[in-house]
């Protein structure tokens, strides 16, 4: 009924009651072989009025806590993969992609929950019910559908959280050396993600999102709990690796050395410095004797006393 129009998409908004305590209940209503399945019917539903709505109704559906949501926090990871298309391809076409939906509409909807909910799908293990005529994966593998969507949410996450044009990303000329809280929902979901160590697809998404939001560096490297202090560990060669692909992503010369307003010294050279050497985390990558003074009369690794 919604998918009539416009019209017929805001009179059942007007009427029905999104507030219904039964109604996340149904998202939780699994598969049934052979038919179309409750939380499927849900599913459509509520993209359905995103799909018929206009823009002024769109931007209501989104201001609902819990509605769709609702959907990314119950069960996606077991979801088809034709599920899992049809409502991350919604979500781009009407939603990302939607010129009439503002920056910040879209980044009060897509929190950091969300986004995490969403990157959950990197580890789907649902049920493979579509062709994957262009992957390039052996028919009847087992690997197939986790293929599909992990390309399929890999592309979306890329699109949300590292386009300036599209996404949710803000730009920061002071490189995050401002004060201000600049891209804090994109900062939250980076230190919530599957680390990316363990991912090499979950790895390219980080470095991406700190590539064109290099104000984050600095913050991300203080709150991670990435250990960069030496160790002769395969766990502390993995953070080093993947330190190097963060540093490599940055461009050799500052953007803030490229801009033709007057900056004061003491500030270009704090944000230069940003994507050069990112403090938090070069400062535990050098050595203790590294960072002990020259001048030291007692440096710290000789004040212990030799036994008599």
């Amino acid at each position: 009924m919604v998918a009539q129009g416009p019209d017929s998409a805001k009179d059942v908004y007007s009427h029905f009651d999104f507030n219904n305590k039964y109604l996340p209940g149904l998202l939780k209503k699994g598969f049934k072989k052979g038919r179309t399945d409750v939380r499927m019917a849900c599913i459509q539903f509520a993209l359905s009025f995103l799909v018929a709505g206009d823009n002024a109704l769109l931007a209501q559906v989104l201001e609902l806590k819990g509605f769709i949501p609702d959907i990314l926090r119950s069960e996606i990871k077991e979801d088809r993969v034709s599920t899992v298309n049809l409502l991350l391809s919604t979500l781009r076409t009407k939603v990302v992609h939607n010129k009439n939906i503002s920056k910040t509409q879209k980044v009060r909807f897509f929190t950091a929950e969300v986004l995490l909910h969403i990157a959950s799908l990197y580890r789907w293990n649902g049920i493979t019910d579509v062709s994957p005529e262009d992957l390039k994966v052996a028919q009847g593998s087992e690997e197939v559908g986790k293929a599909m969507v992990r390309e399929l949410v890999h592309s979306f996450l890329m699109d949300l959280c590292c386009s300036l044009k599209h996404g949710i990303t803000f730009c920061d000329p002071s490189l995050g050396t401002s004060g201000k809280g600049g891209n804090v929902v994109l900062l939250h979901f980076l230190l919530g993600l599957r680390p990316a160590t363990e991912d090499q697809v979950v790895a390219d998404l980080l470095v991406n999102i700190l590539k064109v939001c290099p104000d984050l560096l600095n913050r991300y490297f203080k709150e991670t709990h990435y250990s960069f202090v030496p160790r002769v560990t395969s766990a502390w060669m993995d953070n080093v690796r993947l330190l190097k692909k963060i540093c490599e992503a940055q461009p050799d010369i500052s953007k803030s050395c490229k801009t033709s307003e007057f900056i004061p010294l003491p500030r270009l050279l704090s944000v230069a410095m940003v994507t050069t050497a990112a403090r938090s985390c070069w400062w535990s990558v050098t050595t203790p004797p590294t960072r002990t003074p020259w001048w030291s009369p007692t440096p710290n690794w000789t004040r212990h006393k030799h036994p008599s």
